[in-house]
Parts: structure tokens; C-alpha cells; sequence
């Protein structure tokens, strides 16, 4: 009786372990976000931007004054030459628009290319850790319901991808 009893634990407990999925989680978004070489790829935007603001800033002033200009002259003009003026200013600022437009995609881009160089280095992070681990499973955090916070593996990847130095390869505008 006793043996059976013997018996019967191990072959639940041993086939309870041997179904099992070792699965993880972590907040893929946290660790793109935090990442000390993306913070450095901001400050380097924001240092670039700087005297291009001042630029489109000036030529914003520019075109409110212009548009008073334009404003003024309804009066004295004959309106076939206040369109042409409208018309003309239209233009401008659309030109403006389309430079200020491609001024914004020029930096997305730069930021994208960078996020896509660490989703890549946290893949390869994350295969790595899965084959030495024998993990079944990774799932992002905002893909799931509820979980124990013991498999979370968010602070060990991040710490990891932040300690590797990724090259910024920065393009002024």
C-alpha cells in the first residue's frame, strides 16, 4: 500500500514537471525606452534641432508678417492681384510646410533606425537567454493578463542592453 502511495507521488509529481512551460515576461517597451544610448541619440536631436528651431522660427515671424501685409492690401488692390498675392503666399507656406515636414521624417528616422539596432540586440539577448535557461516562452508584459513578478524579466535584460555600447550613427539635418 504503502509503495503504491510511493509510486503514485512520483509519477505525479515527476509528470506535473515534465509538462510544464518555463515561460518568462518583460515590458519590451521599458527596456527600448530606458536605454542609456537612445537617451544619448536624444540629446544629440535636441542639440541639432536647436539652431534649426531658431531658423523656422524667424521665417514663422516672417510669414505672420506677410499675412498682415497681404491683410492691408485687400483693401488697395484689386482682388484678381489679392489672389495672386494669396496665392503667392500660399505657396510659400506650403513650401515652408513641406521643408519643416521633412525636417521632422529626417529625425523619425534616425529614431526608428536606432530603436530597430536595439530591438535587435535584445532578440539576440533574449535567444540567448531562453537556450541557456531552457525558457519555452517570452512574452511581452502588455500581452498578458496576470503573472508572478518572479518571471519577469524586464531589470535583468535592461541592465544587459544598456551595458552594451551601441554605435550612434547620428545624421545632421
Amino acid at each position: 500500500m504503502r509503495i503504491t502511495i510511493f509510486l503514485s507521488f512520483i509519477i505525479i509529481t515527476f509528470s506535473t514537471s515534465a509538462f510544464s512551460t518555463n515561460i518568462r515576461v518583460l515590458d519590451f517597451q521599458k527596456i527600448i525606452q530606458n536605454n542609456t544610448s537612445l537617451a544619448s541619440l536624444y540629446d544629440l536631436i535636441n542639440k541639432d534641432q536647436q539652431t534649426h528651431t531658431a531658423i523656422f522660427t524667424k521665417e514663422e515671424l516672417n510669414f505672420q508678417k506677410e499675412l498682415q501685409k497681404i491683410e492691408e492690401l485687400k483693401l488697395i488692390l484689386e482682388p484678381e492681384e489679392f489672389e495672386n498675392e494669396v496665392e503667392i503666399y500660399n505657396q510659400k507656406l506650403n513650401n515652408f510646410n513641406n521643408k519643416i515636414e521633412k525636417f521632422n521624417l529626417h529625425y523619425e528616422l534616425q529614431v526608428n533606425n536606432f530603436k530597430n539596432k536595439i530591438i535587435n540586440i535584445i532578440l539576440d539577448f533574449l535567444k540567448k537567454y531562453s537556450e541557456d535557461n531552457k525558457i519555452d516562452l517570452i512574452l511581452d508584459s502588455n500581452n498578458y493578463i496576470l503573472s508572478s513578478n518572479s518571471i519577469n524579466i524586464t531589470d535583468l535584460v535592461e541592465e544587459k542592453v544598456n551595458n552594451i555600447k551601441i554605435e550612434i550613427n547620428f545624421e545632421k539635418y
